[in-house]
């Protein structure tokens, strides 16, 4: 399943990378697309993920927040 995000607190490459590396940790997420702008995230996972959990990982690499993505699955591609 692909699940789409919207991200704050990444302002360059290297919190990119960090999102990245963090979030590929947990066991059932299979891919990590992330970009700077607009700063969002497209997860491949093999069973859904609570959005608490998420934040959680995140929490451990820096001020970075997730939710939701509100917009239309077109604004990311």
């Amino acid at each position: 399943m692909i699940k789409y995000y919207e991200l704050s607190g990444i302002s360059c490459s290297g919190c990119v990378n960090s999102v990245r590396k963090i979030l590929l940790q947990l066991p059932d997420i299979t891919a990590a697309e992330i970009q700077l702008n607009p700063p969002t995230a497209v997860l491949t996972m093999n069973k859904p993920i609570a959005l608490e959990k998420l934040q959680k990982q995140l929490n451990q690499s820096g001020n970075y927040t997730i939710r939701d993505a509100v917009k239309s699955i077109n604004h990311y591609r």
